[in-house]
C-alpha cells in the first residue's frame, strides 16, 4: 500500500509530516478516515490517470481529474484547481 500526502503545507516545496490524505491500492484511491484507508474507493487510477468513482461526493468522473507522473500526482486541465506548474500530491511508501 501506498499513501497520498500533500506536497505543500505551509508554503510550496515544504517537507512537512501532515498524515497522509489517501492511500492506494490495487489501482484505487481510499480517503483516510481516522488513521486508516475507507473502504470505499473515491478515485480509480488507470493507465496513470485518476477519475472520481460514483462514490465521490462529486459522482464519477468521464475525464481524469489528475495524473501520476513518477511519484508526484499533478491536476488535470479537468480540474478545478489545475496548476499546471505545480504537483498537487506526493506518492508515498509509508505514512
Amino acid at each position: 500500500m501506498q499513501y497520498i500526502h500533500q506536497t505543500t503545507y505551509g508554503h510550496a516545496g515544504a517537507f512537512h509530516t501532515a498524515k497522509p490524505l489517501f492511500a492506494m491500492q490495487n489501482n484505487h484511491l481510499f480517503e483516510m478516515k481516522n488513521g486508516r484507508p475507507d473502504v470505499k474507493a473515491v478515485y480509480a487510477i488507470r493507465d496513470n490517470k485518476i477519475y472520481s468513482t460514483p462514490l465521490h461526493p462529486n459522482g464519477e468522473s468521464p475525464h481524469a481529474l489528475y495524473e501520476i507522473k513518477g511519484n508526484h500526482i499533478h491536476t488535470t486541465a479537468f480540474h478545478p484547481n489545475h496548476n499546471p506548474n505545480q504537483h498537487a500530491f506526493e506518492i508515498k511508501s509509508s505514512m
